[in-house]
């Protein structure tokens, strides 16, 4: 997959890297949180919307909480991406790696509102679940991609505006992304009731826990595309660490995501060996939140070099 632009150089302001820098990061600190409600079993402490107990000041109960912070963080990452679309429209133009993220993601994360809002009202299918989970997954990565490309853009002005899949290792980045995407929404749909599996991470491989989801082959099937996405990261680190002098970039990056990698790994173990206790699980949902922009990070660094 190639993007091409015609545009010659054209730079970013400084602010204009922060603000979608910000955004960025607080899609990323969304998704966590959202992950944090569905194992702390927190989704409906709140039942209306958008009050808390028919009050904008939630109780003083750490699950609505919660609730109400993941609903904070929902509204700074709306405004955030609103500023940094309306930035790019009126100052980057011409950038369209700057410009079309931004309004993509923005529309995406007023459909995760949306759906936020009904899971507390009505409650959500679990393919709607999917779709809103898949929504979120969606605008954290165009974010995370539009920040990467206008940080690179401040060494390189005149870097040309395209993001190309072309060469042997951002081909087998991009698989990766798209495994690991599949992987995530997929919990959702194969969780049985109470089910941490339709919360954001990885699939954990417990006899227990497969036996509390859903029968059929779309679990055996979800484990089976883990297991790929494990042997597909094992080859792009081997990949990049074999080509880490001529990638110092990429290098970096893939530090990060070898170490949320492990992280998540770790805390898996861990879950096996002592239970599935709530702090494991907010660091288990949260280094895979952090996991997930760090890959796409790597995908849009690969991306632009291989431009």
């Amino acid at each position: 997959m190639t993007q091409y632009s015609i545009n010659p150089e054209v730079p970013i302001f400084a602010w204009h890297r922060k603000l979608l820098a910000a955004a960025a990061i607080f899609t990323v600190l969304l998704i966590a949180m959202g992950g944090v409600l569905c194992v702390t079993q927190s989704i409906r402490s709140c039942p209306d919307w958008p009050g808390c107990f028919g009050k904008f000041i939630p109780p003083t109960g750490t699950s609505p909480i919660l609730e109400y912070t993941h609903r904070a963080l929902a509204a700074i990452s709306a405004l955030l991406i609103l500023a940094a679309a309306i930035a790019g429209l009126v100052w980057a133009r011409r950038l369209r790696w700057t410009v079309f993220p931004p309004l993509a993601a923005g529309v995406l994360l007023v459909e995760v509102s949306y759906f936020g809002a009904r899971v507390v009202l009505y409650g959500l299918s679990s393919g709607w679940a999917a779709v809103d989970v898949g929504s979120a997954l969606l605008a954290t990565a165009l974010m995370v991609t539009a920040a990467v490309v206008a940080h690179a853009r401040k060494s390189r002005p005149a870097l040309p505006d395209r993001i190309s899949f072309r060469s042997p290792l951002a081909r087998l980045v991009l698989a990766t992304i798209i495994i690991v995407y599949g992987v995530l929404v997929s919990g959702v749909l194969v969780a049985g009731k109470n089910s941490i599996s339709g919360c954001l991470g990885w699939p954990i491989y417990s006899p227990r826990l497969f036996q509390m989801d859903l029968p059929g082959a779309g679990n055996f099937l979800r484990l089976a595309f883990s297991g790929i996405g494990i042997l597909l990261l094992i080859v792009m680190f081997v990949q990049v660490w074999r080509g880490k002098r001529e990638r110092p970039a990429v290098f970096r990056t893939t530090r990060w995501v070898l170490a949320a990698f492990l992280l998540e790994a770790l805390v898996q173990v861990l879950l096996l060996i002592f239970g599935f206790k709530i702090p494991l699980l907010i660091v288990y949902t949260v280094s895979m939140a952090l996991f997930w922009g760090l890959l796409v990070a790597l995908g849009a660094k690969v991306g632009l070099e291989s431009a």
